[in-house]
């Protein structure tokens, strides 16, 4: 817990205190993550345990705080099972469950989402899936202004 109370990581400099850096001087966020057993990858995973000092700061023995208060974030999941089996089995929201968790934790303010599912037959975004990006896009860039 010392990275915790000193506002920095104790560990020798390496890319997520450059993470943690970008993190900080971010207006928005764009997070994506394959779907493993889930949930989130576990290098996503290790990074966010890695910058909690980054995420929210602890006020003695209170809830902490947060230090991205309304930065907007975007969330993208991955997964190669099936639909409706990825919605059923919770697989690219059990992605979304987790971050969404981190993130109202950090302050940071969900403006959307997107789950690909049956990525292993088909990797490409269809036409609605690039419609939806554009509008998660404009979302983001619109909320980071204010």
């Amino acid at each position: 817990m010392k990275c915790r109370s000193l506002h920095r990581c104790v560990l020798p400099e390496d890319d997520a205190h450059r993470v943690a850096e970008a993190l900080r001087m971010a207006d928005a966020l764009v997070v994506g993550s394959p779907c493993y057993w889930g949930g989130m990858s576990g290098e996503l995973k290790v990074l966010f345990d890695r910058m909690v000092y980054a995420l929210m700061e602890d006020r003695d023995g209170r809830l902490p705080a947060p230090l991205h208060k309304g930065k907007p974030v975007v969330m993208v999941a991955t997964c190669n099972t099936a639909w409706p089996f990825s919605v059923w089995f919770y697989q690219t929201s059990g992605v979304f469950r987790s971050l969404r968790e981190i993130f109202r934790w950090s302050g940071f303010r969900v403006v959307g989402t997107l789950g690909k599912s049956n990525c292993r037959k088909h990797a490409e975004l269809t036409p609605r899936e690039r419609e939806w990006c554009k509008k998660l896009a404009r979302r983001i860039c619109r909320r980071g202004r204010r």
